[in-house]
């Protein structure tokens, strides 16, 4: 509207000053023509008295005054120097001599006019000086002036119609204007509106269409790429927030560099490899190919930027232990634009440690079963070449049979219960037991083979607690192979300490079972409940050991429902301890846990 406020308002002045130029030009030459007429006029009845010999001053004063009453204006009649000869004004001015510009231009024989302002009557005058020329050159001048205090009042009255007639037509036109702007600024200014909140992610709004003409089909497409908008955003967000949660949630790291080698993204799964590897993990934007440099190496990463062709390769670190597959893979960033690195690395750490671990597990059921075997086919060979003959010889070879038989049979036997404790195929008879008793119970198994050795063990079970909800067999064997570790490498005259507290986590109760013995170092502590691992192999041997007591021994707790762990520090001794769930009385009096 300022605008369009500005731009009818110099319309309108320029009109107005053009008008107004032209009616004072027009009044201004009317009032010269009239002027120059009267001059003329007078000019014809000065002329006869204004030539040689022939003029008269009171004749001239005479027609000076009857002229300048008549027409409302200053005469002076001058002769060809320029004196005055006669005027409507003061009298004693006849005889002296007027000089301005347009009387000096008149001398020479041309009609000359001035506007001038007066001073004394405070008014703008014209001012015309007539020559009276004949053949001889100018005999006189006639010089007029009159007041153009008319015209400018005339003027005036023109000027000031002229301004409230603007002012008027500018303020309906400044209405009209603001009228016709809002018909078409209000449609624009809400699909501004629109647009600032299309900007901020809400498409919810619609445009208000009142029209058929321009701006109302404006609104409509508007509404309608809205509506499209929002429909393809949430497409893509939907898309890009499925592809964010599966990368950021997928146990393989990715990593993503642009065409000039900026890492643009890192998963989080990559940043926790990463933290194992390198000492700084770069930010977004920094350059990635040191990163590939420390990761891969420097001709792998060569040889991939050479090519651009997807490239697989393992890597594997000691401390900390890791090993990991990385894929590096090329892809195209845009149309025409560069290639970007995509980088995903696959964690084969246990994959690796389980083949470790199976090559171990064959070479160590090997290396039991061998041992036995060895020495059956050594005393079968043994009696067959003639020692059977001796029945005290082949007594004693038959007993060392036995026993490596009741070996190899322990030894069986462990690997089919674990292996049905891995597979859940074990089903477990549950009842209630008082863990008191089922102690005992074991120590009496334990009386045998320990002997008087059983006195160094201290039951220290407060009676007040509640029975356990067990299989009666399955933790008979866990107290049993604990016992016997215990007794094992705890030396003569040392104590072993049977407890049990109620856990932390209510409806669970912690066995616990400590000796004073050599105890295990810190680094063999994470690795004791793995098949056929042994602190020191050769003693677990002279003690008949198979390595599997407490693998067995946990996967039975944890078939419980319980946790099992061993605590321990060399020199000091060693605590093992295990949870089991209470028996909980339902109703009708049955137990259950």
């Amino acid at each position: 509207m300022l605008v369009y406020s500005l731009l009818l308002l110099f319309t309108l002045q320029l009109i107005s000053v053009y008008l107004v130029q032209s009616l004072e030009q027009y009044y201004l030459h009317n009032f010269k023509t009239n002027l120059e007429y009267q001059a003329r006029l007078l000019g014809s009845f000065l002329d006869p008295l204004l030539k040689e010999g022939h003029e008269s001053a009171e004749d001239i004063a005479h027609l000076v005054r009857e002229f300048s009453g008549l027409r409302e204006m200053e005469i002076d009649v001058l002769d060809p120097h320029a004196h005055i000869i006669g005027t409507s004004k003061n009298q004693s001015m006849v005889g002296g001599r007027l000089i301005r510009d347009e009387i000096t231009r008149a001398l020479t024989g041309e009609l000359s006019e001035t506007i001038r302002y007066d001073p004394a009557s405070e008014e703008r005058r014209y001012y015309l000086a007539f020559p009276l020329k004949d053949e001889g050159g100018v005999n006189g001048i006639i010089y007029l002036s009159g007041s153009l205090n008319n015209v400018d009042t005339v003027l005036n009255q023109i000027k000031l119609i002229m301004l409230s007639g603007s002012g008027f037509a500018l303020a309906v036109s400044f209405l009209l204007g603001i009228i016709l702007a809002k018909t078409i600024s209000t449609p624009i200014q809400e699909v501004t509106r629109q647009a600032g909140l299309m900007a901020q992610g809400d498409f919810s709004q619609k445009i208000n269409v009142k029209s058929a003409d321009e701006i109302g089909r404006l609104g409509a497409t508007f509404n309608h790429l809205a509506e499209q908008l929002d429909r393809n955003i949430q497409e893509i967000s939907s898309g890009k927030s499925k592809v964010e949660a599966m990368i950021n949630h997928m146990s393989d790291g990715v990593i993503a560099l642009d065409g000039k080698g900026r890492l643009i993204h890192i998963n989080p799964a990559a940043q926790g490899f990463l933290k194992k590897l390198v000492e700084k993990i770069p930010g977004p934007g920094c350059s990635g190919f040191p990163l590939l440099d420390k990761l891969i190496g420097a001709e792998p990463l060569r040889q991939f930027m050479h090519e651009r062709k997807p490239l697989t390769l393992e890597i594997s670190r000691e401390n900390p232990a890791v090993a990991l597959k990385i894929t590096l893979a090329p892809f195209k960033e845009e149309e025409g634009g560069a290639d970007g690195t995509l980088m995903v690395l696959h964690d084969v750490t246990v994959e690796r440690e389980l083949v470790r671990r199976q090559q171990e597990f064959v070479a160590d059921v090997s290396h039991e079963l061998r041992t036995p075997l060895t020495a059956v086919k050594s005393y079968v060979e043994t009696l067959l070449d003639g020692a059977a003959a001796d029945p005290a010889v082949c007594h004693r070879f038959l007993n060392v049979l036995k026993r490596e038989t009741d070996r190899m049979v322990d030894l069986v036997r462990d690997l089919l219960v674990l292996s049905q404790l891995d597979y859940s195929q074990v089903e477990l008879h549950k009842t209630k037991v008082e863990l008191v008793e089922l102690v005992n119970d074991a120590m009496e198994q334990l009386q045998q083979k320990a002997g008087s050795r059983l006195s160094e063990i201290e039951l220290a079970i407060p009676p007040a607690l509640p029975p356990v909800w067990v299989d009666r067999e399955k933790i008979m064997r866990v107290f049993l192979n604990l016992l016997n570790n215990a007794l094992k490498y705890t030396p003569a005259g040392g104590k072993i300490k049977i407890s049990a507290v109620q856990a932390e986590e209510n409806g669970w109760l912690k066995v616990l079972v400590e000796d004073n013995g050599p105890g295990i170092p810190a680094a063999d502590l994470e690795r004791i409940f793995e098949r056929f691992y042994r602190v020191e192999k050769t003693r677990s041997r002279d003690y008949g050991g198979t390595g599997l007591g407490l693998p067995i021994a946990r996967r039975v707790i944890e078939a419980h429902g319980g946790q099992i762990g061993l605590e321990s520090i060399v020199g000091e001794g060693t605590r093992a301890w295990f949870t089991l769930p209470v028996a909980v009385m339902k109703k009708g009096g049955e137990a259950g846990e």
